[in-house]
């Protein structure tokens, strides 16, 4: 199957050809999103070596989606290579395991590019795509990728830094799987999504543990331990962190 039909039938499956929960679509970002399209673009670190030209050419050969909330774009099965590059919201790339459990291979946030980029050693490998938030979307085919890169190979360096950045992540990430509790990896995650005013928000027990590769039981039990010590305050889905340096202690 040709890059330019795999990309075709993705869009195709992103706008009209897949229903979802609650009856939903991905539907075509509205004519207001459209337009600015060249703004979302030009906004995007990996894409500033471009020339004025070669945002133009972007431009034609993008297209741009909305996702709604917990919708899945992308599954392991899917042939072809189409790179994803996420202008707003926020997406968790996931695989099941045998058990049934979700786990969370990363969640990336605006400005990301992902897919599948075999021309610069980048993969999905089995991975899921689901939206967390609802988001704007811009889809490219391999081939165009790889046009672009030809055409101006700053851009193929500011790609490899990005993804060099998220494999540093990861390796942390991992590093602490193998080294530490789960305790001090939940309070690691608090501590990395809590805001301005310690407080964590949009996550339920289940989310948070999907996160971690356990099971909700067990963030259960360690947030009621947290919370009877006095380290937080639990809400529906809010969580307050009220004592920010014992958790750094144990997160260490």
């Amino acid at each position: 199957m040709s890059d330019r039909h795999t990309l075709q039938r993705k869009i195709h499956d992103l706008t009209r050809g897949r229903r979802f929960r609650g009856g939903e679509r991905l539907e075509p970002a509205g004519d207001a999103l459209q337009n600015r399209k060249f703004e979302y673009l030009t906004e995007q670190a990996v894409f500033a070596p471009l020339s004025s030209q070669e945002r133009q050419w972007l431009m034609e050969s993008t297209t741009m989606v909305t996702c709604p909330k917990g919708q899945v774009f992308h599954t392991p099965d899917e042939p072809g290579e189409v790179v994803f590059i996420l202008k707003y919201g926020r997406v968790d790339l996931y695989r099941l395991h045998p058990d049934g459990r979700k786990i969370v291979v990363a969640t990336l946030g605006k400005g990301s590019i992902f897919g599948e980029m075999g021309l610069i050693g980048q993969r999905m490998y089995g991975c899921f795509a689901e939206a967390i938030d609802e988001c704007l979307i811009c889809v490219l085919s391999r081939v165009d990728l790889q046009a672009l890169v030809r055409r101006n190979p700053d851009v193929g360096l500011e790609i490899l830094a990005e993804v060099g950045n998220r494999l540093q992540q990861r390796e942390a990430e991992l590093e602490a799987i193998l080294f530490q509790t789960i305790p001090a990896r939940l309070a690691r995650l608090l501590l990395a999504e809590a805001g301005q005013y310690g407080v964590v928000e949009g996550f339920t027990h289940q989310d948070l543990a999907e996160r971690l590769g356990t099971y909700r039981e067990t963030v259960s039990q360690t947030l009621g331990r947290f919370k009877a010590d006095g380290w937080i305050e639990v809400e529906p889905k809010v969580i307050h962190i009220v004592d920010r340096e014992q958790l750094e202690l144990l997160a260490e």
